[in-house]
């Protein structure tokens, strides 16, 4: 099953080093002064300073703040541009006794005079230009060079490494400031006795940073503090990459630490420039993968770090060495703690959670901050106890930011927590969805964000950046199409701008606030809608997908239109024109074979006027099970049909396919040849990899035998052109997992994927030699026996009654099983396996949630309404279902059996409703008819409401005329059917499908509160 679930090891926070923790950040640089007085200290446009010149101006301005009355422990504003003068300024400050607090000469003066009044500022230190931008009631001094005095002023008392250094206001992510106090010892730890950065006296530190960011820290006082210099760069010359390039070699530059913006800003351009540099370092955003890789790729610097660490750790908590990045790779991690500093990666409870398990992002160590200045409550909320350390006192900081960490010992960035929005009425990482859009071959940054459109819908919007691609025809809709392969649709942003640059704020990051509008305006509306249906349609065409109008020749798919969209659509057709629910699936029919706005109106006013029920879609199934005449079955057979050396896996990129995957690696000697719909092999493997570290397996412990292959199931020769006969050689086994699953679909518009994939895999298996095919069906092929009155189905008895099946992808398995059958009886070796539910795994309950009957689970608990009907609960854990096809595919021979992968002890629906109202949520039954009826009102009123895409299982009437499609799959319809192959097949296996209990399903909803599918704080809302 799941791999045994393991905690951290201890020694991965095992950071402590020797370093002068006590000593305040002033005596450092002191000591520094008497060492090398005469070395470079800082340059600053025209301003160039020896350690003993900056220290002399230092102690003036010490002497000067303190004849004003500046005291230990007194905050004293630094309001100066990020310069010599600055620097003499904060040192100035430091050796009163004092901490300083840098004020941004661009903020408003309403902001300035706010953090003034915030932080209790009396004195501030400026320029003589900006002294008019403090106000009367403080008192000012002005930061000059040219006094000087060999000594500083005499302290009250000896600061120490724990008094507040410098308070830095930020306002994260609620946009509300907050006054951060750092101590001397968090600075100190970070430039001192470190592990991933030694400094000296040949080094030259560039400073890029805002003194109000707090990466200017690490800048000033890493150089000051061990004897190198400082040179300022102005910000004309940091985004102008040419000239940032010509700098670093002209003033032989050796460490330069960037804000991440910044550097998704000029590396595209020039990504050689840093080849010089002894250490680069990046911060305060996710490094994107591409551009990293181009650096490694033109010349990278001697040392590479991507650091994470927020403001209240004191800059940095965490790095990663950035030596070389999988070509597959969609996100840089962040790495180990740094020196002196740990990192926890806990549940909501602050226990540890386990390795490779999501949890909340706690940073410790020497480095925590003392708190909120003035915020004792929010200080006690995001600063707490640290029951790792054997510290008295040691504390915690609850970052907010998801993370987990990896086998090696490597922490791995999931984005904010607060980032997190509703779609649709799933929970969805804003990050990322930037990570995939960032992954893009072509993108070089990538940001997302949401908007409410004029009708209250949430909408994803993205824009991204290419120095090679940003202009070209058609890269925002290739972005697009590749974020439609990685992400459930719902995620998939409904537009995509292309920007030359992003803007920045003062701290280097993205100024989300500034971003560009994102104009929708598709090509010149030519033809307006003319009639009154038309016009009612291109309103809701509008409001879906953003658009401020279409024509009426334009097509809904065109226009960006998903089976999302469809099926919200058809909620507000129906409520605004009274089409009756039982219609759904019939005007989704009618989009897909009609989608122009013009032909679809038409389609509509049919509807409306024809009395009765829509007829279904007319299809011969047993013309459709008839084989290819040219399929030859007079190849000779694969020698050892259960110990394949090679294996061609369809549907590698679902949910069940990345667990197959991984146990054909685990338990096979097979390499694994994954058909995969992508451009290329990379864009195969970075398909195959994120998908399965989606479902919390680990790609890198199985990439050694996994091989993409570029194709698609829709396509003749599966997509893969001239390699389709090296294919045929070369592969001796087919497992054939892949398809197109649509629950409101038509047959016809499933067919190309479901049913023509499966005549090219048997085209391939009977090609060379006869290959053994493991075709993984569905136990609902059965349901047209079950409605046709027969009450039960062995395993190798045929499925029938095709016609009552009323769904298309069921229809298309139903079709595909008879050629699969057919073709057994040719000769060829096949097996048919028939799983019910997939669902979540037996360790932590990790599912797929974008399915049927996670939303059926989602809309009970969020309604307090449950259809009192005997729905069974027939669930096999996706781990479990993964291990026991591969056990049947190297253990039972492929004779054609069937194999229904089902559970024996399963539940129905009241099972649920119990462990629900066990766990608060007041539910309550409906006879099934009530029930529907008020789902179709809430969905109208509410289209976004997950079970919005499935109202017309629940509501169309099946083929036979006397029930709902639903209705099928009751207790006492839907047939029993039989399992002897099954346990035939494992016996002496050791694999148990675990019973469908009050542990099962406890798991499964602790973890849909624990992704946020279900929010515990609503209940009974």
């Amino acid at each position: 099953m799941e791999t045994a679930a393991e905690k951290p090891p201890a020694d991965w926070n095992e950071t402590a080093t020797d370093y002068p923790k006590n000593t305040p950040i002033h005596r450092l640089f002191e000591q520094q002064v008497r060492t090398r007085p005469e070395a470079p200290a800082v340059n600053s446009g025209a301003e160039a300073l020896r350690y003993c010149e900056l220290d002399g101006s230092a102690n003036a301005l010490a002497h000067e703040l303190v004849s004003h009355g500046v005291r230990a422990g007194e905050l004293v504003g630094v309001l100066i541009k990020s310069s010599a003068e600055a620097v003499a300024a904060i040192l100035a400050t430091l050796k009163t006794g004092a901490g300083y607090v840098p004020l941004d000469p661009d903020d408003p003066d309403h902001r300035l005079h706010g953090m003034c009044e915030q932080a209790g500022i009396r004195v501030v230190l400026t320029t003589e230009s900006l002294r008019c931008r403090v106000s009367d009631d403080r008192t000012v001094v002005t930061a000059r060079l040219d006094t000087f005095s060999p000594a500083p002023p005499e302290e009250e008392a000896e600061t120490s490494g724990s008094d507040p250094a410098y308070v830095m206001f930020t306002s994260g992510s609620s946009g509300t400031p907050k006054a951060v106090i750092v101590p001397h010892r968090g600075i100190t730890r970070l430039v001192r006795g470190t592990d991933h950065l030694v400094l000296g006296p040949e080094d030259t530190v560039l400073s890029t940073t805002n003194l109000c960011f707090d990466i200017s820290c690490w800048e000033i006082f890493g150089a000051l503090l061990n004897g190198s210099r400082l040179l300022f760069v102005d910000t004309e010359t940091l985004l102008a990459p040419n000239a940032l390039a010509e700098l670093i070699e002209s003033e032989r530059a050796s460490v330069l630490i960037l804000s991440t913006g910044v550097f998704h800003e000029v590396a595209p351009k020039r990504p050689d420039m840093f080849g010089s540099l002894r250490f680069l370092a990046l911060g305060g955003e996710a490094m994107n993968p591409n551009v990293a890789r181009s650096v490694l790729a033109h010349g990278p610097p001697g040392q590479f770090l991507n650091g994470y660490g927020p403001t209240e750790n004191t800059v940095m908590s965490t790095a990663y060495d950035v030596a070389e990045l999988d070509a597959d790779a969609e996100t840089v991690p962040i790495g180990r703690p740094i020196s002196n500093s740990t990192a926890h990666v806990l549940r909501p409870n602050l226990e540890p959670a386990d390795i490779g398990e999501e949890g909340e992002l706690c940073v410790g160590g020497d480095g925590v901050a003392l708190g909120y200045h003035g915020a004792p409550e929010l200080t006690r909320q995001r600063f707490v106890p640290d029951p790792f350390s054997e510290v008295p006192g040691a504390r915690l900081y609850r970052t907010g930011d998801r993370a987990r960490w990896r086998p090696d010992g490597v922490l791995e960035y999931l984005g904010r927590q607060d980032r997190q929005v509703k779609i649709s009425g799933f929970r969805v990482e804003l990050g990322e969805i930037e990570s995939v859009l960032g992954a893009h071959p072509e993108v070089d940054q990538a940001v997302v964000e949401t908007r409410v459109s004029d009708s209250g819908d949430r909408r994803v919007l993205a824009w991204v950046s290419s120095e090679r691609s940003g202009a070209s025809p058609g890269f925002a809709e290739r972005v697009r199409e590749y974020a439609r392969d990685r992400l459930p649709e719902f995620m998939v942003p409904e537009a995509i701008r292309p920007v030359g640059t992003f803007p920045l704020n003062h701290s280097g990051k993205v100024d989300r606030s500034r971003l560009p509008e994102i104009d929708r305006q598709p090509t010149e509306v030519r033809n307006r809608p003319a009639t009154e249906t038309e016009q009612s349609v291109a309103a809701i065409w509008c409001e879906l997908l953003g658009l401020p109008a279409v024509d009426r020749e334009d097509d809904f798919f065109a226009l960006g239109g998903r089976s999302l969209h469809a099926t919200r659509m058809v909620a507000l057709l129906e409520e605004e024109w009274k089409i009756p629910a039982s219609r759904g699936r019939f005007l989704i029919r009618c989009l897909l074979a009609s989608p122009t706005l013009r032909e679809f109106a038409e389609k509509i006013e049919e509807s409306i006027s024809t009395t009765g029920s829509p007829a279904n879609e007319t299809v011969d199934f047993w013309a459709e099970t008839r084989l290819d005449p040219e399929l030859r079955f007079d190849a000779p057979v694969v020698e050892n049909p259960n110990d394949p050396g090679t294996v061609l896996l369809t549907g590698a990129t679902g949910f069940l396919g990345a667990y197959l995957l991984d146990r054909l690696v685990r338990r096979t000697r097979a390499t694994v040849l994954c058909l995969t719909r992508a451009e290329d092999d990379q864009q195969a493997l970075t398909r195959i990899a994120a998908n399965m570290r989606r479902y919390g397996l680990s790609f890198e412990e199985v990439a050694h035998r996994v091989v993409p292959l570029p194709g698609d199931l829709a396509r003749s020769g599966l997509g893969v052109g001239s390699r389709f006969d090296e294919l045929a050689e070369r592969v001796d086994l087919v497992v054939h997992n892949g398809s197109h699953v649509n629950f409101v679909f038509p047959y016809s518009s499933m067919r190309a994927t479901n049913v023509g994939g499966s005549r090219e895999v048997l085209r391939l298996a009977t090609t060379s030699r006869l290959k053994p095919v493991h075709y993984v069906s569905s136990i609902t092929t059965i349901a047209g026996n079950g409605v046709a009155g027969i009450r039960h189905v062995p395993e190798d008895a045929p499925p029938a009654h095709p016609d009552k099946l009323s769904m298309g992808y069921q229809a298309t398995k139903w079709v595909s099983e008879w050629l699969f059958r057919q073709a057994s009886e040719h000769g060829l070796p096949v097996s048919i396996h028939r799983p019910h539910e997939i669902t979540g795994t037996t360790g932590e309950g990790i599912w797929n949630t974008d399915t049927l009957i996670c939303a059926l689970f989602r809309t009970i608990a969020e309604t307090g309404l449950a259809p009192d009907v005997a729905l069974p609960l027939d669930f096999v854990p996706v781990d479990v279902a993964a291990e026991t096809l591969v056990h049947l595919i190297t253990h039972e021979p492929p004779r054609g059996h069937a194999y229904h992968l089902t559970n024996p002890h399963g539940a129905h629906l009241g099972l649920l409703v119990e462990r629900l109202r066990v766990r608060g949520y007041p539910v309550r039954k409906l006879d099934y008819g009530q029930w529907v009826t008020e789902m179709i009102r809430l969905v109208s009123k509410d289209p976004e409401r997950p079970l919005t895409p499935y109202i017309p299982i629940f509501t169309d009437a099946a083929n036979t005329g006397d029930m709902t499609v639903k209705e099928m799959y009751f207790a006492g319809t839907f047939p029993t059917f039989g399992r002897q192959n099954l346990v035939r097949g494992l016996a002496d296996s050791g694999l148990v499908i675990p019973p469908v209990d009050e542990r099962l399903l406890d798991l499964y909803l602790d973890y849909f509160e624990r992704c946020g599918f279900l929010d515990p704080t609503s209940k009974g809302a």
